[in-house]
């Protein structure tokens, strides 16, 4: 299995900035709801297009967190 921190991902190729987005990203996603400038499910759905671009599908990392026997 690949390293988790390795992802062929070109665009933002250094997994601490894809953390620092996508957290920042996260973070966003109330204050945007607050302000009503999209709903809930918009947010949701954004987010999971954010994780897509960045390389870090929540099945990617629930493999990469699986205990070794």
């Amino acid at each position: 299995m690949a390293d988790p921190t390795e992802t062929p991902n070109t665009w933002i190729p250094r997994p601490a900035i894809r953390r620092y987005v996508y957290t920042v990203l996260a973070a966003a996603g109330p204050v945007v709801v607050f302000y009503g400038l999209a709903t809930a499910e918009e947010v949701a759905l954004w987010l999971g297009v954010g994780a897509t671009i960045l390389g870090t599908p929540s099945g990617a990392l629930a493999a990469a967190n699986v205990p070794r026997d």
